[in-house]
């Protein structure tokens, strides 16, 4: 996701070591149900481009849309994340993992979700009505 310079974003990042080589981290993240076994149910496809979903219970978040953005095996993957959630509130989201090799064995697993504004949430007729200063508005406010 290209971050243009006056654009607000956010970042949610967590990182950890663990015991596994990036190669079986790399499975983890990029088979299936491998990934659905800890995360959501999937039809993920790990090549670039690819669109994929994760399907989640109303009380998990629903379905989630994905795009491949970025791949390098056994390195990184970056897919966009789109539910309703962001839908809703204008955001264009991304969630990438960068697997390194950590000293004396196993994985640095980095994971960033990022998310930015795209679109400002549309307010709904009635509030922009009350919100107006067109003069008839403001007379029937009286």
């Amino acid at each position: 996701m290209s971050e243009q310079p006056n654009e607000p974003h956010d970042e949610i990042v967590v990182e950890c070591t663990l015991p596994d080589a990036p190669e079986k981290v790399w499975r983890a993240l990029t088979v299936p149900e491998l990934l659905g076994a800890w995360l959501l149910p999937n039809d993920m496809q790990p090549v670039e481009g690819a669109r994929f979903s994760f399907d989640g219970a109303p009380g998990e978040g629903g379905k989630v849309e994905c795009e491949v953005l970025d791949i390098e095996p056994h390195r990184l993957i970056r897919y966009s994340w789109r539910d309703a959630g962001t839908v809703r509130d204008g955001l264009a989201t991304a969630v990438t993992f960068r697997l390194d090799p950590a000293d004396g064995g196993g994985t640095h697993l980095r994971i960033v979700h990022e998310a930015r504004v795209v679109a400002l949430p549309v307010a709904r007729p009635q509030t922009l009505a009350a919100n107006t200063n067109r003069p008839a508005t403001m007379a029937l406010a009286a």
